[in-house]
Formats: structure tokens, sequence, C-alpha cells
């Protein structure tokens, strides 16, 4: 097993770029697909919502302010779903200032093809980081890159105008930083870009608890400082943009919506009907209470699977298992988390795929694991075949296309177990210490079985 270490993402880009740009190609090929196909049949629906929100700001006015922004998209003969208007903490309406100043056609190119390029340089250089630039592995890093592209969350991201991919160079340079930092300072550094993105999407603050629990503080106190620091920023930047952000609060609210992925989403579709589907139980029960409990519940399981693994933790392996354990949890617990917010779901299985299968020799994760990772992409593309082929809500059997509607929850959940197992099982300790840092580096001594990484 190769060593992992923070500085070959970048430097093994620059010394293998010409294979290093194919890859990331490789990567954005479908997602380039899925631009082309909506600019001419689609809408890119939520970056109406981002466009707005920074000319608000810009104006002086709140973006969540849902009449100002209806007006506004009057104003600009925006056509576009609304719903509840901009539902992002405020750092990210700032970061759409720049964009806001662009006419909205422009304005869009610029987004959706920075969000792309920036999407296939960090499959490139995670490729390279995890697995290596050797000649043998070349078809298994192209096929691994097409497939992440590919990967329906992704190119659906592109089609709903969503900014998911744009947080990937944070969430992947954070999890590198934060697992194979040679030092307090880089590991502190990972966090603080974990906690970038969080301030974002929220999913990938969820990572402090691994953190905490496996004593990495560096990473935990830099994911609160990077999330806490771009809130104050933006709020001392633009104080009256805040007015009316206690509404973020409605994403507790049940929501049966077709795109809403998570438990919420399921509950919620049980007992109220939808856009497409009818209720298997019609008003039931009031969905929050079950929710909210089976919510809390799935998040009790995911700290107690943790927290039995927290010697695990203090290893490079056990992190990054640890860590993505914790981001496909909160992909599937996040109140009203869409299907296309499943494309963090990517960090994760490239930890996995990084700690457990750094050749890219799937076969060496074993039946049960990779049927699970079988059943995690399935429900991914049933889920996309609904979405493109929408079922009758009352014709046929209405009761399993409701049930089928959070194909890609369950498929989260498999994922979840895959992470959770893997995560759980003892490896060689040879094969645990050829991910720590060489010696002088930080390396500690071996503990019972496994070898401890370094501390912070």
């Amino acid at each position: 097993m190769r060593r992992i270490r923070d500085s070959e993402a970048l430097s093994g880009v620059l010394a293998h770029w010409r294979e290093a740009l194919f890859v990331a190609l490789a990567a954005m090929l479908m997602p380039l697909i899925q631009w082309a196909w909506t600019n001419a049949n689609g809408s890119f629906n939520d970056f109406h919502d981002y466009w707005l929100a920074g000319k608000l700001v810009l104006q002086g006015q709140s973006p969540y302010d849902l009449a100002a922004l209806r007006e506004l998209a009057r104003t600009e003969h925006l056509s576009f779903l609304v719903g509840g208007g901009y539902s992002y903490p405020l750092p990210f309406a700032i970061f759409m200032v720049p964009f806001a100043m662009l006419p909205f056609q422009l304005s869009l190119e610029v987004f959706m093809g920075l969000s792309i390029a920036l999407f296939g340089l960090t499959v490139a250089a995670w490729i390279g980081w995890a697995h290596g630039w050797e000649p043998d592995r070349a078809r298994r890093r192209l096929a691994l890159a097409l497939a992440a592209g590919f990967y329906p969350p992704v190119f659906g991201t592109v089609a709903s105008g969503q900014a998911n991919l744009i947080l990937f160079p944070l969430i992947a340079g954070g999890v590198v930083l934060a697992v194979a930092g040679s030092g307090s300072g880089r590991r502190t550094m990972g966090g603080v870009l974990l906690g970038l993105a969080a301030i974002v999407k929220l999913v990938p603050g969820v990572v402090v608890v691994p953190f905490v629990i496996g004593r990495r503080w560096g990473g935990a106190v830099g994911t609160a400082a990077g999330a806490l620091g771009a809130l104050v920023a933006a709020t001392l930047v633009a104080p009256w943009a805040a007015q009316g952000s206690s509404g973020l609060t409605a994403l507790l609210d049940p929501d049966s919506y077709f795109t809403n992925q998570s438990i919420n989403g399921f509950v919620t579709r049980l007992v109220t009907p939808s856009d497409r589907t009818m209720p298997l139980y019609a008003h039931a029960f009031d969905p929050r209470l079950p929710m909210l409990a089976l919510t809390a519940a799935f998040g009790l399981v995911t700290l107690a699977v943790l927290w039995l693994a927290r010697d695990r933790l203090t290893t490079r392996r056990g992190l990054a298992l640890g860590l993505g354990v914790a981001l496909v949890a909160g992909v599937i617990g996040a109140p009203k988390n869409s299907f296309w917010n499943q494309a963090f779901a990517l960090a994760a299985v490239g930890l996995l795929l990084a700690v457990d299968c750094p050749d890219l020799r799937l076969r060496s994760l074993g039946r049960v694991d990779l049927a699970l990772l079988g059943a995690w992409l399935a429900g991914a593309v049933i889920w996309t075949l609904l979405w493109m082929f929408p079922p009758s809500k009352t014709a046929g059997l209405p009761a399993l296309a409701t049930l089928l509607q959070s194909s890609s929850l369950y498929g989260m959940l498999a994922l979840w177990l895959v992470l959770a197992h893997r995560l759980g099982m003892r490896v060689p300790e040879a094969a645990v210490a050829s991910l720590e840092p060489p010696a002088g580096a930080g390396a500690q001594p071996a503990g019972a079985g496994e070898v401890a990484a370094d501390t912070v």
C-alpha cells in the first residue's frame, strides 16, 4: 500500500500534467454534456436564486426578502421556480456579488464553467494523491474519473444550476490536509477549508464530530473557525443583508418535494402528497416529530459507530473512514437535503478507495461491500430515471412509486453501511503503518494491533 501524503496532490499533477489534464477532462465529460443539454432545454433553476441574492446585496437589500427577490426576478425578466427563495447562509450571497455584477446569462456561463473546471481539476489532483501516477494504473485512473463525472448528482448539479461542484476544491483540499497533513498547521488549514464549505452547504460541518472523537483538535478548531469566521466577516461587510436570515429554520419543516432525498423527505412523503407522489397513509400523522426522531436516532447510531472506533480515528485510515461515515450521515440526515447534494458522497467514496483500495482493484473490498456499493449506485440511477421519466401518481402502483422516490436515500444508507463496516474492521499493522508519516515526520509508536497516527 502506497504512503499517502498531502504534498502529493499538487506536485503529482504538475509532474504528470498531461495525464492529469486527460483525467480532469474525463471527469468533466458528462457535466459538460449536461451543461450543453440544459442550455438548450433547461433552466439552471437554482442559479437564479444565487444571482438574485447577490444582486439584492448589491442593492442594499436582504437576499432573504422573498418579496424583493420575486420583484427583482420580474424586473430582470427571469422565470424560475422560486420556492422558498434564497436559503443559504449569508457568506454565499456575498460570494455571489461579483457574479451579480455581470448580466445574468454571462454570469451563469462563468459560474457553470468555473464549477465544472474546478470539479475536473479536483478529481485529477485527488486521484493522483490517493492512487499515484504509476503507468500500470492509467486505465483505472481514467475509469475512476469518468465514473466520478457520471455520478448522477454531479451532472444533476449542473442541470439545476447548483453550487456543489464549486465547493469540491474546498472539501477535497480540506480532507487531504486534515487526514494526511504532516503538521498541525496544515491540519488546521484543512479544517478551515472544510469550514468554508460548511458555511455554504452545512453538511461538511459534520466532520467536526470525528475530529473531536479522534482528538484531531486542529481539524475541529479549523472547521469551526472557517465557518464562523466567514459568517462574521459576511455580517460585517453587509449587515443589512442578514435581515430575515432567521427564516432558515424553515429548513426543519416537513418537505415532500421529490428532490428531497433526506429522512425528512422520506417520512413526509409517507403522509403528504407531493407533485409526483401520493401518500401511503394520507395525513395519518404530523411528520414533524417522527422525522426529527428518526433523524436523531440515525445521528445517535452514527455517533455510536464513531465512538466505538475512537481508537481507530487516531490513525489516518480510521480518520479517513470516520470522515466518510460522518459526511454520508450528514447527507442522509440534513433536512430538505436535495439529491444534488449527494455529490458530496464522492468525497466519502474517494476516502474509502484511498485507504482500502489504493491500487483501484475493487475486488479487495469483498463481496458484501461491493454489493452495497452497487446498491448505492443503483439507488442514484433509479432516482435519476424517475426524475427524467416520472411515473403517474395514480395509475399503476402509486405506493411503489412513492417508495421508489426515495431510492437514492436507500442507496446512501447502503454507502453508510460500507463505510461503517470498513471503519469497524481491523487491518494488519503494516497496512496502517503505510499510511502514517515517515520517520521523523511525527509518527508515533504502535499501539495494540494498530499504529497511532501523529496527533495534533
